[in-house]
């Protein structure tokens, strides 16, 4: 563990600010709860220890009664105005490139985290390790950094970006908005977030003139409404045993060519939705129960509990067990 001092510059609240201006909320109260001022942050050069970040985007969330708003401010985060993220913008020649650039001066605008890219084997791993254990749990600040990072892919990959084969891991998946769901999100510890996606997305060529319409298919309320709409259809009925692309058509009242087309448009399909809502409920019923592998794998429709492990491994890259005890230890370090 580094002894740096943890400090971010102040200027990184500005997207904040304006966030809660454009909601009709007057932030210099929150900035007060922290000992700030709304006009610091206009002072590029001006740094501040993580934590009172922190807790000043913890406290914007609870002002704006929103707890996904730190995903919200970092979805639509005007790239091109972070000097680091143009300056990746201007030199790269691919989505690789872009990403070791940005990560390359990303201490320049905080010393608290060391941001990531690994690669291994098809998948790459982009996050950040903090330099030291937060006293405060940093939900909405991973909540930032993990759709900063989304955002960051969908401006590289645009109509070639697929959240199906995207895994995001920070230490509350609940303050992720549901268009966040077809990224299996997974709670980790309060070290930093995590997006692990295919590495042969790195490869991709980068344009450095932004499309002129972002694309917005995976992130529309439409899209989001339907597939979650579908999803709580698939919650109801997955336990009493294996789903055919044909009863889900039935259970959403429209036949299975139009079904498998609504979905394909939000970047998912039957198959998929069915693995994504096993998987959820799995990882539900091993952080919330004591119920057996057993017992789960056979609610949720499985052949039998190696089966279940199996799939749960491929998916989570733990096998239930392993899943449960890390669980049962973060929840006691965060109780």
């Amino acid at each position: 563990m580094t002894h740096r001092l943890p400090l971010a510059k102040l200027s990184l609240l500005r997207p904040f600010s304006r966030e809660l201006h454009e909601r009709g909320i007057d932030p210099e109260p929150i900035f007060e709860s922290v000992g700030l001022t709304e006009e610091a942050t206009l002072d590029p050069a001006l740094s501040v220890h993580i934590m009172v970040i922190t807790q000043f985007i913890e406290n914007a969330a609870i002002a704006a009664d929103d707890i996904f708003l730190a995903a919200r401010v970092g979805s639509k985060l005007d790239l091109g105005g972070w000097p680091n993220l143009a300056d990746a913008a201007a030199r790269a020649s691919t989505v690789g490139d872009y990403l070791s650039i940005f990560i390359a001066g990303a201490n320049d605008v905080a010393s608290s985290a060391t941001e990531y890219l690994n690669i291994v084997g098809p998948k790459a791993i982009f996050g950040e390790t903090r330099v030291f254990e937060p006293t405060v749990l940093p939900a909405q600040n991973d909540a930032f950094m993990m759709a900063l990072g989304w955002a960051i892919l969908r401006r590289a990959l645009c109509d070639r970006l697929d959240p199906s084969k995207v895994t995001v891991t920070v230490c509350d998946p609940k303050v992720l908005p549901p268009e966040f769901d077809l990224m299996h999100p997974i709670k980790g510890d309060r070290m930093g977030f995590s997006i692990c996606f295919p590495s042969s997305w790195l490869s991709t060529p980068f344009d450095a003139a932004p499309a002129e319409k972002e694309h917005e298919t995976y992130l529309g309320a439409e899209v989001v409404e339907f597939v979650h709409s579908f999803r709580q259809i698939l919650i109801s009925h997955i336990g009493r045993g294996g789903l055919s692309a044909t009863e889900c058509a039935t259970l959403a009242s429209m036949s299975q060519q139009k079904l498998q087309r609504r979905l394909a448009a939000s970047g998912t399909s039957i198959t998929r939705e069915i693995d994504f809502v096993r998987q959820k409920l799995a990882r539900d019923a091993l952080a919330g129960s004591d119920r057996s592998i057993s017992d789960i794998s056979d609610t949720l429709g499985f052949t039998d509990p190696a089966n279940f492990t199996r799939a749960f491994r491929r998916a989570n890259g733990l096998t239930p067990t392993e899943y449960r005890r890390l669980q049962h230890v973060q929840g006691d370090e965060t109780s």
